[in-house]
């Protein structure tokens, strides 16, 4: 646990507040910026194009992030409607976007350097006017502020802030964990060969799959949540199938009904009558897996394609140490084709939105590859070290496919299936498989559409390696950027191994790990240095976004999980317990699972 800083004695913060009363009334008599302004000018900028909205603006000091988000709301609504529709919006809150500012102060004249850049946590008085960056900077009373705007998401996800379940089960350190798409469910895989599913509802174990001969390093649960991929360092590959495609959660993959036991039965030509205990082994036996042989090294990673590009029969791109990253077509059962153009281990792969597939390879590069016919598209070779770990903005987006946050699809989906299931016939459920490849994949586009602005923000990729940096590069399909293989930045800072990188869900900030104990923040647009989050004292081994893109839970060596305020930089959570080392973390909706060497999974809740 954290050790808390002693408070100040009274003695000291007389002493400080004299010094800064001090401080002040130097800095007032120069003509400077200081506590004792009443009012600010400033001017709005869009953090998505840099356009300013509106004119100068001559703001109280005391105004705040609440104040500051009605004023963008108001100017946004006097740009995009009549004074008509104004008015009959007038005492209409509904649209409110909440947003985060900050303040980018330009650099002195004799430094070269980059704007400077200070969060407005709390008032643009005690945030910006009081800081010592301003004082420093010496800014002049005439200069209008360039305050930055962010928009955020509507929702907001509640801080974890407990243990709710330790679960046992694995006999090894667990190596991996995901959740489902919806949330409802867990994977975990672990040096005891196993593959365990939870249901997060109840926070108790479903099934224990079992097949892989070596540890399981690896799984991807597919978009839609009717299968899931697991990879070993035995070089394959399951795919386990939900007992019932129709369905999510617990009533997809809990149990088969007895009509189900009837119906498998028939098909196998099975005859005779069960006794009751066979019937209940039967109800309760786990998924059925099928293997996927072909790598002859372990499996590093597996990505699935998106559901917006392929819905009804996805298929999925694993990466190994031999070198190559293969396709399968999971419905046959089947390799479509191999990437093998790498000569090192390929260490991670990421199949994009746009029709791309990504790999990241210890030979140094990153390939990006067409996903119809395996052509090599692009090499990007500027890491200098092996390319450890690769993230693309619409990750999130990818992995939830058509289940948004409110959960309108899961709802629409789940009627449709109750009124098939009341109709009781087999040409309804056929009936009903094409709607929801249909509406799923519907679902999915409109999303992905929404989060790139109709490829206006377009997909970008980030790389980090053992070269101690990362680079973030341009869309790799379509003509947006004149020079693709050109990186928009390199983001340096960490003294150490680049272990993780991810985007956050709206795709505005980069967070990356390193063997250096810290985490680092980075735009998701431009690539520039935001802020370091230290408080580790070990290895950072995993990072995990909260899904309104607002907290940040890190996994480390040192046995603990911290959760980030983004906001002021700080921890806001310190989640000890686990009892040696964290190797996995998820974050989805408002829970958040993690695995380790102790060989515990430990569920997180507000």
């Amino acid at each position: 646990m954290a050790t808390q800083v002693p408070k100040p004695s009274a003695k000291r913060q007389r002493l400080a507040a004299n010094a800064a009363a001090r401080e002040d009334d130097e800095l007032a008599s120069m003509g400077k910026l200081n506590a004792n302004v009443s009012s600010v000018l400033v001017q709005f900028q869009s953090s998505q194009d840099d356009s300013a909205l509106g004119s100068t603006l001559s703001l109280p000091a005391s105004a705040g992030q609440a104040e500051m988000s009605k004023i963008v709301n108001e100017l946004k609504r006097q740009l995009s409607k009549s004074k008509k529709e104004q008015e009959e919006d007038e005492d209409d809150d509904d649209g409110e976007i909440p947003y985060t500012f900050h303040v980018l102060l330009a650099p002195s004249k004799d430094s070269s350097s980059e704007p400077t850049r200070i969060n407005i946590t709390n008032s643009l008085h005690e945030s910006v006017l009081q800081s010592a960056t301003a004082k420093r900077l010496g800014v002049s009373l005439e200069d209008s502020l360039t305050v930055v705007f962010e928009p955020q998401a509507v929702f907001r996800v509640r801080a974890v802030s407990r243990c709710s379940s330790t679960l046992s089960g694995h006999a090894s350190p667990i190596l991996c964990c995901a959740f489902s798409p919806t949330g409802q469910l867990l994977a975990t895989g672990a040096g005891d060969k196993t593959c365990r599913i939870w249901d997060m509802d109840t926070e108790t174990p479903l099934h224990t799959l079992t097949g892989h001969t070596g540890w399981v390093l690896c799984a991807e649960w597919e978009p839609r949540e009717r299968k899931l991929a697991t990879g070993s360092m035995d070089g394959q590959i399951y795919i386990w199938d939900a007992l019932d495609t129709h369905n999510t959660g617990r009533k997809a993959w809990g149990a088969r009904s007895g009509k189900q036991i009837d119906e498998e039965r028939a098909e196998r030509g099975e005859t005779g009558r069960m006794s009751v205990a066979e019937r209940r082994a039967a109800r309760h036996a786990s998924p059925p897996g099928h293997l996927l042989r072909g790598h002859t090294k372990w499996i590093t990673s597996l990505s699935w394609e998106p559901v917006h590009r392929n819905a009804r029969a996805p298929r999925l791109a694993s990466s190994s140490k031999d070198g190559t990253v293969r396709i399968w077509n999971v419905e046959r059962r089947q390799v479509d084709f191999v990437l093998g153009g790498h000569t090192a281990s390929v260490n991670m792969v990421r199949w994009g939105g746009e029709g791309a597939i990504y790999t990241a390879s210890s030979d140094r590069t990153v390939r990006v590859w067409n996903d119809q016919d395996g052509r090599l598209i692009r090499t990007l070779n500027d890491h200098a070290h092996w390319v450890n770990t690769l993230a693309i903005s619409t990750d999130y987006l990818l992995r939830t496919g058509p289940f948004d946050v409110q959960g309108q699809y899961l709802l629409a989906m789940t009627q449709r299936y109750q009124k098939a299931i009341n109709q009781g016939d087999s040409a309804s459920l056929k009936s009903l498989d094409e709607i929801e490849d249909r509406e799923c994949r519907h679902a999915a586009l409109s999303r992905y559409n929404e989060a790139t602005a109709n490829g206006a923000k377009p997909e970008l990729v980030v790389s980090g390696s053992d070269d101690q940096t990362l680079f973030l590069w341009p869309a790799q399909i379509g003509r947006s950027t004149e020079s693709p293989k050109k990186p928009l930045a390199r983001l340096t800072g960490h003294q150490k191994t680049v272990n993780h990188v991810c985007f956050s869900p709206d795709s505005r900030l980069i967070a990356s790990a390193s063997f250096d104990n810290s985490v680092k923040l980075w735009d998701g647009r431009t690539g520039k240095f935001i802020a370091n989050l230290r408080g580790h004292v070990a290895s950072v081994y995993r990072l995990a976004w909260s899904s309104d893109s607002r907290m940040l839970a890190t996994a480390s060596k040192d046995s603990t999980i911290k959760l980030w305020n983004l906001n002021t930089f700080k921890i806001k959570q310190d989640l000890p317990g686990h009892e040696d080392e964290v190797y996995c973390v998820d974050f989805i909706a408002d829970k958040l699972a993690s695995g380790g060497r102790d060989r515990t999974v430990k569920i997180w809740r507000h």
